[in-house]
């Protein structure tokens, strides 16, 4: 692992960066996500379409959420509606912590 900043933590999600590789972190609990620029950029714009159109599911736990697919077909997120509102937060404030990294340097 590079040395990467944090931009932003919500919950159990946090987003960092490293400007040595130009790697953007998405971590979210135990599951950790890397993207270019590029491709984290899509991954945002994607979960930017969805807020305010999410579907939620009953869970074998009882528990309502949502689903959100990764880059990895195999691999999905849930989240429950607290968490769902942490991960949105979370990379919205990460694009605004990037902007203001980029002014300073």
């Amino acid at each position: 692992m590079c040395k990467a900043i944090i931009l932003s933590t919500n919950g159990a999600t946090t987003v960092s960066y490293c400007k040595t590789c130009r790697t953007h972190y998405v971590w979210q609990n135990t599951y950790l996500l890397t993207f270019s620029l590029e491709q984290y950029n899509r991954f945002k714009s994607r979960v930017n379409d969805r807020v305010g159109k999410e579907d939620y599911y009953v869970f074998p736990d009882g528990e309502w959420r949502t689903v959100l697919k990764t880059p990895m077909d195999e691999l999905l997120f849930t989240f429950t509606q607290l968490e769902w509102q942490d991960f949105c937060r979370t990379l919205q404030e990460a694009s605004y912590m990037q902007e203001v990294y980029q002014l300073l340097n």
